[in-house]
């Protein structure tokens, strides 16, 4: 009998053996637990012979393994262990290959009643497939047969009202065919008086076509007159500019010696004051400015000879503005005297005023009372103490002229004409006439107030042609002023600066006011400045071709900094 206590003494090395005999322990202890199921403590052959042949498969007649198995254990005990090991692998092989079977059975036994599953349900989908197919085609049919029922019903309403409405017809032809044969006597009586009356009316006809063509042969005499009129107007008014441009350089002159003398004044004051002497002093600058008084009579009566000496004709000219409403010439030539009650404050205006009265009246004017100013001026240290104001980095005056080598030629210009420059504030306006008329671009130029101009002399296709340039002021306050220069106008130039977007927006704002100010026919610039800081551009070439293209506008970029497209845009403008 075998216990659970049994013991198998094995002589093997001690790590082998340990190990040896703690497998066997463990085989043994799972070999009686299979066989003491009944869990008496003990076993017998019959236990071991029924469990191994139930539990692990076993045929009962193993009496070759058995009689092998009680060979080993006694004469050869240590290979017992390896034998049951041997023994317990092939049990389980045998096992496993019967779990398998068992497993593909049932699996197949599972695989037959889902492929017959399918089958089934197949063959019910194809029967309802069937059955749907036949109510469908019977009952498109049934609606094929009601819609042509319908059809037909509906032809034969159809038919009916034609008939009708032809019925209809017929009667009511009938009946215009008898009033047409009562009208047509009527119409006949009505021929007869139409004609006569055509033919009064013919006669009215050929008198007033007579009447208008004197009228319009009239009226194109008129048309040439007054072209003619206009075109010796502006070559009148340009020489009218030329002989005011020779006039301030004759001003200058004066000017430069009223600062001589005011110079040698201030210079013998300070002599005076050094003298111990004081009435000695006083006689001696008494003595001193009787005679710089006598000189500047000397010279303002040699200005007003050669101001006579010039020819100027008795016509009408049209000026600039300036701030509130004054010009600024004068002032700001000489050294920015502060404004007095003899001041010459010349009023100019859109409308037209005499210049010859404007001559008379304004330079010779302020000359006499400058020259009345220093000889009744009793207290020096007050003029001596008036400090000049610094000029403006404008560069010249509102409404300076710009003298140019074109103008050198012997004849005068064939042809004047007024370009307007507008746009909004900081575009380069101003720059942009600079380097035009003046071939030079001034970085700190300040925003133009009121109107300012400058006058180019050109020769396009062999012809001296004279672009009177005006810049007017950007701001929003001076629109109105702005608006009136457009109705005399040749042309307009819309600036804006591309690297600016608000001012390409402004654009069609400005083109609505040159529409409203000068008309449709005018022609119209836009040009795209500061092309020089092509890398900081928010407005796209594109966008602006396709502007001009929209207004029909002349389109040109161009650069006040690098003068590139300048001369060339306002060329093609002049042409």
């Amino acid at each position: 009998l075998m216990t659970p206590n049994f013991r198998t003494v094995v002589y093997i090395p001690i790590p082998k053996m340990v190990a040896k005999r703690c497998a066997v322990l463990e085989k043994t202890r799972e070999f009686f637990q299979i066989c003491d199921i009944e869990g008496k403590g003990f076993i017998t052959r019959r236990d071991m012979q029924v469990r191994l042949s139930c539990h692990f498969g076993l045929p009962e007649e193993l009496g070759e393994v058995r009689s092998l198995w009680v060979q080993l254990r006694k004469d050869e005990p240590h290979l017992l262990s390896n034998f049951e090991e041997f023994l317990a692998r092939v049990t389980y092989q045998i096992k496993e290959a019967n779990q398998e079977k068992k497993e593909m059975e049932t699996a197949l036994k599972r695989k037959a009643a889902t492929h017959d599953d399918e089958i089934q349900r197949l063959y019910e989908e194809m029967e309802q497939q069937i059955k749907n197919e036949k109510d469908r085609i019977l009952l498109e049919d049934s609606e094929r047969f009601l819609s042509r029922s319908q059809d037909l019903e509906h032809q034969l309403s159809t038919k009916e009202k034609e008939l009708e409405i032809l019925s209809n017809k017929q009667k009511r032809l009938e009946h215009q065919c008898r009033e047409l044969h009562s009208e047509q006597r009527e119409t006949a009586v009505e021929n007869v008086k139409l004609k006569q009356y055509n033919e009064d009316l013919g006669r009215e006809l050929e008198h007033t076509t007579q009447e208008l063509s004197l009228a319009q042969e009239q009226l194109m005499l008129l048309q040439e007159q007054a072209s003619h009129l206009h075109e010796e107007r502006e070559m009148e008014i340009y020489r009218v500019t030329e002989s005011l441009q020779r006039e301030r350089a004759s001003l200058l002159k004066q000017l430069d010696l009223l600062r001589e003398m005011n110079k040698h004044l201030r210079d013998e004051r300070d002599m005076c004051y050094q003298k111990p002497n004081t009435t000695a002093a006083k006689l001696s600058w008494k003595q001193r400015s009787e005679s710089i008084t006598m000189k500047h009579s000397e010279r303002k009566q040699s200005f007003k000879s050669d101001e006579d000496e010039e020819v100027l004709p008795q016509s009408k000219r049209k000026n600039m503005i300036g701030v509130n409403g004054h010009s600024m010439d004068l002032e700001d030539m000489v050294d920015r005297r502060p404004p007095s009650k003899h001041q010459l404050q010349r009023i100019i205006s859109i409308e037209e005023d005499h210049l010859p009265q404007l001559l008379q009246q304004g330079y010779q004017t302020q000359l006499r009372e400058w020259s009345e100013d220093e000889e009744l001026e009793e207290d020096m240290d007050l003029q001596m103490r008036v400090a000049p104001t610094p000029t403006s980095p404008r560069g010249q005056p509102v409404g300076k002229e710009t003298v140019h080598s074109e103008e050198g030629a012997s004849s005068g210009p064939d042809r004047l004409f007024k370009i307007v420059l507008v746009g909004n504030s900081s575009v380069g306006k101003t720059s942009l006439l600079r380097r035009f008329c003046d071939n030079c671009f001034q970085s700190g130029t300040c925003a133009t107030v009121g109107i300012d101009y400058s006058v180019k002399t050109l020769t396009v296709d062999n012809s001296q042609v004279a672009l009177q340039m005006w810049d007017t002021a950007g701001q929003e306050r001076y629109r109105s002023i702005t608006k009136q220069f457009f109705r005399k106008a040749d042309g307009v130039v819309v600036v804006y600066d591309i690297t600016n977007e608000q001012t390409f927006t402004a654009v069609r704002q400005w083109l609505v006011s040159v529409e409203e100010g000068a008309g449709e026919d005018i022609p119209i610039m836009l040009l795209g400045n500061k092309t020089d800081l092509d890398g900081q551009r928010e407005v796209p070439l594109g966008f602006a071709e396709k502007l001009a293209k929209d207004f029909q506008l002349i389109f040109y970029e161009c650069s006040a900094f690098s003068s590139n497209n300048v001369t060339e845009s306002m060329i093609h403008m002049a042409r």
